[in-house]
């Protein structure tokens, strides 16, 4: 095999959908997202918290932007949740915190993969390649472990790196060393695999990565690329051919 280790990005690689797939009664990304305030405001009523939805639906748009202005790259989906907590003055207990962001935050649903992402991310593993993900992204990680359960891919990943979790974000070079260091894979053959070539493909060529670009659905391509595809079931042969 060409590599020791493949590490992939989640949204717009493993995470789509593709604007034409069938999601059966699932709701689109978009839709979730949508939802946050109602979630969070159904999760403050069953706290014993008596916020109108208007106003949580406001108040946390302010506080996902002041969370951005504190924290940066470090900003996450939990600091959103403790500034929304000091805006109505309320005592900021973890307990509660942690239930509110899981709520805001929601699912992720398995009909959001792409084709083929679960059979070819277990085949890699059988391969007895180590598996990992770097992503950009202000979820917290023990959410994602949670999605990644959801969905049957969490036994497949040695190591998952998150930049709000970390306060590093792709193409930093130290946030692909990080997750190399963590997986035990330094200055082995690792292959990063994302979606967005100023981020995904040039950060992981900048600490001697190989790199492959996933098209669909952004569609374009990247002369810095080692590998290009469309579809994730192709991976495989890249990977075991000569």
């Amino acid at each position: 095999m060409k590599f020791d280790a493949i590490f992939f990005d989640s949204g717009g690689t493993l995470f789509g959908p593709a604007p034409s797939a069938d999601l059966g009664s699932d709701p689109r990304p978009e839709e979730v997202d949508a939802r946050r305030p109602e979630r969070a405001a159904a999760m403050l009523h069953a706290l014993g918290k008596e916020v109108a939805l208007e106003e949580v639906r406001s108040k946390l748009a302010e506080c996902e932007q002041s969370s951005k202005e504190q924290y940066g790259i470090a900003h996450t989906f939990v600091r959103t949740v403790e500034f929304l907590y000091r805006i109505f003055g309320w005592e900021e207990k973890p307990e509660e915190i942690l239930c509110v962001t899981e709520a805001y935050a929601g699912p992720r649903y398995r009909s959001w993969l792409f084709p083929g992402t679960v059979e070819t991310i277990e085949k890699l593993h059988e391969m007895g390649l180590i598996l990992g993900v770097i992503a950009n992204t202000n979820v917290p990680g023990w959410i994602f472990e949670r999605i990644w359960k959801g969905v049957e891919l969490l036994d497949f990943f040695s190591v998952v790196i998150f930049s709000g979790e970390e306060g590093i974000s792709k193409p930093d070079p130290r946030i692909f060393r990080l997750a190399a260091s963590r997986a035990g894979v330094m200055g082995k053959r690792i292959l990063y695999v994302g979606d967005v070539p100023d981020v995904d493909i040039k950060g992981a060529k900048s600490v001697g990565w190989s790199a492959a670009l996933h098209r669909s659905p952004r569609g374009k391509s990247c002369e810095f690329a080692d590998f290009e595809f469309d579809g994730l079931t192709e991976l495989v042969d890249y990977v075991t051919s000569e």
